[in-house]
């Protein structure tokens, strides 16, 4: 009994990792796709000012980094879950899957945030505190992961 309930929880696992990334992946090619329709008819308006162009060709920009975080993250779940095949076995195997998912957080974040300034700053410069606090969130983010880095390559080596 008890291998068998092994069995299907593994199976339950992989069947939901599998709907998982698909259903990101499917997420994520939409939102790629509205992005460049939104850039496209942004810059080929006829009927709207230079403005309305510059702010939806940047809604799209923003959607187009919103979908790159989506597929890595799609791609971090099928490599841990689905191709590999295994449970983190060591603390390096766990510093790189964790180095992966963080990065993937603070690029988009970084990128998102970058986006925001170029809208806010056409728009309402007072605002730009939010994607500035944004930036600088992401930055902590990346500083915490080197320090991550840090103290578990120290703790790997003292148990080597």
């Amino acid at each position: 009994m008890g291998a068998a309930m092994k069995k299907l929880y593994k199976t339950a696992a992989l069947v939901y990792f599998l709907i998982a990334t698909v259903t990101l992946m499917a997420s994520a090619f939409l939102l790629v796709g509205h992005a460049v329709w939104e850039v496209a008819s942004g810059l080929f308006a006829a009927e709207s000012n230079s403005i309305d162009r510059v702010r939806r060709t940047l809604d799209g920009i923003g959607l187009m980094i919103i979908g790159f975080a989506v597929v890595e993250t799609g791609t971090f779940i099928a490599e841990e879950e689905l191709f590999r095949k295994r449970e983190l076995r060591s603390t390096r195997e766990s510093r790189r899957s964790i180095t992966k998912f963080i990065t993937i957080i603070v690029i988009a974040a970084s990128l998102e945030a970058l986006v925001m300034v170029f809208k806010t700053s056409r728009e309402d410069i007072p605002a730009v505190i939010y994607p500035a606090a944004l930036f600088a969130s992401a930055m902590i983010a990346l500083v915490a992961l080197g320090v991550y880095q840090w103290l578990s390559s120290r703790v790997e080596r003292e148990g080597e």
